[in-house]
This record gives structure tokens, C-alpha cells and sequence, in this order.
């Protein structure tokens, strides 16, 4: 059986999609989503990080942007 291996933009569109789903539910619009997305990716790049741990930051970034903060 042949693994199908997703190109970085697949990845990317496919991260966006789940985060803009997320992000209705706490009344983000997606330019905010992107940005945040953007951001931790460029500090995840920057550091290291796994993509676990740069996505829990963009979901914990967009959780503060909703509640102000």
C-alpha cells in the first residue's frame, strides 16, 4: 500500500481549514487566524518547536485573541 505524503502547502491548507473552524466558534475572521498562524510558525521555525507544539501555540494564541487578550 502506497502512503500518500501531503506537500507542506496540503499541510498548510489543510491546518488552516481546522483552525478556521475553530476559529467560528470563538468569533475569530481569518485574517486573525492567519496572522497568529504566520507568527508561530515563523517562532516555531525559529526554535525548533514539532508541529504539536506550534499548533497547541496557534490555538492557544487564537484563544487569547478571542477572550482580549
Amino acid at each position: 500500500m502506497a502512503s500518500q505524503i501531503m506537500t507542506n502547502d496540503e499541510r498548510k491548507a489543510a491546518e488552516l481549514r481546522g483552525l478556521l473552524r475553530f476559529a467560528q466558534g470563538l468569533g475569530l475572521d481569518e485574517a486573525t487566524v492567519r496572522e497568529i498562524y504566520e507568527a508561530a510558525g515563523r517562532e516555531a521555525m525559529a526554535t525548533g518547536a514539532s508541529d504539536d507544539t506550534r499548533m497547541a501555540e496557534v490555538r492557544k494564541r487564537m484563544l487569547a485573541a478571542a477572550h482580549g487578550g
